[in-house]
């Protein structure tokens, strides 16, 4: 909410309250005398029911209604209203929420009395003591307590629709909770009234002790179906981490799933570089979001470098919390911040870090699965980096670090299976060094092995994203282009000729005075695309190899030929 909106709604507030201490001392008191100690008894009883509230989606659920029934058919509308706003001050302190939130609660449970009183009183309803044997009006009193739902339900879809911004639908489970425990409310809160009516004082104690302990245990299990939800939902991410062996996948399904789950505008997984600094890894900023760079962090330094030096989560609720620890890589606009060690093998080896724009986002619930996740993760990244250092050696050559032949026979024969799906056509180039034996013979071998790599190196940088560069086996290289038809490779072969042959490479001269050496250098290619000439990887293999010899090697050397079937 903006400034002014917050001012407007603190002024409707004093206003309202205004009027309900006027209505209150000028209508009220001759009515009272001899049920003081039993108001300030019935708001005791309130305000420790207040104090274990159901939270349901951002929403503080609490079993007052119960007895805030009670005082009205006994007592009326106004005493009703005055206790049922001291218990929300009660609350709201407690929960350390902001003026504006105690004004938004405030006028709405004041329309939620008012409306269900007006509907009581059309009804027919009448409020003040039961005489022997007597029993409320059960019509006026249903009509009270479904009015007073749908009252409140109706203004906190309009909030969140309209003022937080928050999707939501009318009837939700939401509603359908409300109702089920106002099932359970409802008779309970007539059944205080009438032995009230009978016992006066005593019944206080006779209902309001199980009263306030059953609260407590529905909040309880509330808490623990929370939990138990967390879990299983930690279970299904952590099951789904562990199954990828893809680290950038890994990050995308965490960072995916984690800040649906809780309420995050910014999320960051720092890993630790060199042990001695903190680099932000993988990163999520909400759409309106402040975007900051993100230097290094040492040891200490700021939230996530003090989780790094304890080992230990950091949670705050509100930004006075935690601005002293931070460099100000947060915006002003984040209240909570939950930061959690990722630990495998009993070391931190990074940091993750949430936060949330809103106040007391996140709970000791939220850490204790933040901290569970955090390890999951530790894990499958490990996992999946040993298992890409081993797949990388099994389809990389190890001196020019170019894909082998191996991988290379794969990838066209699964470009073949998906010829099938798309009918684009693709092309082979295939590249021999020529007289690389002279190089070998006069320099040596290691300067061979030299001119090899440099030549991979400078074939990686032309052909960048267009293709996949192998090593074909000896001085040959293979060059792999999806979706090129055989004209585009032609220019795209020519280009790699020029570039060699006007380039100069760089070698020690072993063989002689060791000093470096600047050599020249000519390539002969030979080019074939699919599947016009070559319907199956071997033919088109083939027929790349005869296009080299036949049209390049043969005609000269340092040419670009194609295969003419």
């Amino acid at each position: 909410m903006t400034k002014g909106a917050k001012r407007v709604l603190i002024m409707l507030c004093a206003l309202a309250w205004t009027l309900v201490l006027w209505a209150f001392f000028t209508y009220s008191i001759p009515s009272l005398e001899g049920y003081w100690l039993d108001i300030i008894g019935m708001l005791i009883m309130m305000v420790v029911v207040s104090l274990f509230p159901i939270h349901v989606k951002g929403t503080n659920i609490s079993l007052i209604q119960g007895i805030s029934l009670a005082v009205f058919l006994h007592f009326g509308l106004l005493i009703e209203l005055v206790l049922v706003q001291i218990t929300i001050a009660a609350s709201m302190i407690r929960l350390k929420y902001p003026l504006y939130r105690f004004g938004t609660s405030s006028l709405m449970f004041m329309l939620v009395s008012a409306s269900a009183a007006l509907v009581y009183y059309l009804l027919g309803g009448e409020v003040g003591g039961l005489g022997m044997n007597e029993y409320p009006k059960i019509i006026p009193v249903l009509g009270y307590s479904l009015t007073a739902i749908l009252t409140n339900h109706f203004i906190l879809y309009l909030l969140r629709r309209y003022i937080y911004k928050e999707s939501s639908s009318l009837f939700d489970k939401d509603f359908l909770w409300e109702m089920f425990m106002e099932s359970f409310i409802l008779p309970v809160g007539i059944t205080f009234y009438i032995i009230y009516s009978q016992l006066g004082t005593t019944a206080i104690l006779f209902v309001g002790i199980p009263f306030v302990v059953i609260s407590l245990f529905v909040n309880m299990y509330h808490s623990s179906q929370k939990i138990n939800h967390l879990l299983k939902f930690t279970s299904k991410i952590g099951q789904e981490l562990t199954e990828s062996l893809k680290v950038d996948e890994i990050l995308d399904i965490y960072m995916d799933r984690m800040t649906k789950m809780l309420k995050v505008d910014y999320a960051y997984i720092l890993d630790i570089e060199d042990e001695t600094q903190l680099k932000v890894n993988r990163k999520y900023e909400s759409k309106n979001a402040f975007n900051a760079d993100h230097p290094y962090l040492l040891k200490g330094e700021g939230i996530s470098g003090k989780v790094w030096e304890s080992g230990h989560s950091l949670r705050f609720t509100a930004r006075h919390q935690w601005r002293k620890y931070s460099r100000g890589l947060l915006p002003v606009s984040v209240q909570s911040v939950l930061s959690v060690p990722m630990i495998r093998n009993h070391e931190v080896v990074g940091v993750i870090t949430f936060a949330s724009n809103q106040k007391k986002a996140y709970d000791k619930a939220h850490a204790m699965i933040l901290e569970i996740l955090s390890n999951y993760l530790a894990v499958a990244i490990d996992k999946a980096k040993n298992y890409e250092a081993t797949k990388n050696k099994s389809e990389r050559c190890h001196l020019t670090n170019l894909y082998n032949y191996r991988y290379f026979e794969d990838m066209l024969s699964e470009m073949y299976v998906n010829y099938e799906e798309t009918h684009k056509p693709f092309s082979l180039i295939l590249l021999d060094i020529d007289h690389f034996k002279r190089v070998n013979d006069t320099y040596g071998h290691q300067a061979g092995n030299i001119v090899l790599c440099q030549v991979a190196d400078r074939l990686v940088d032309i052909i960048g994203k267009h293709g996949t560069v192998a090593r074909y086996g000896g001085e040959e290289f293979v060059i792999v282009l999806p979706n090129m038809d055989h004209a585009e490779s032609l220019d795209l072969a020519e280009a790699i000729r020029e570039d060699i042959s006007s380039s100069h490479f760089t070698i020690k001269n072993d063989l002689g005075d060791l000093r470096n050496k600047r050599i020249h250098l000519t390539v002969s290619i030979g080019v074939s695309t699919a599947p016009l000439q070559g319907e199956d990887p071997l033919t088109l293999i083939r027929n790349a190899d005869r296009a080299m010899y036949t049209g390049a090697k043969q005609q000269g050397r340092n040419k670009v030929a194609s295969y003419i079937g």
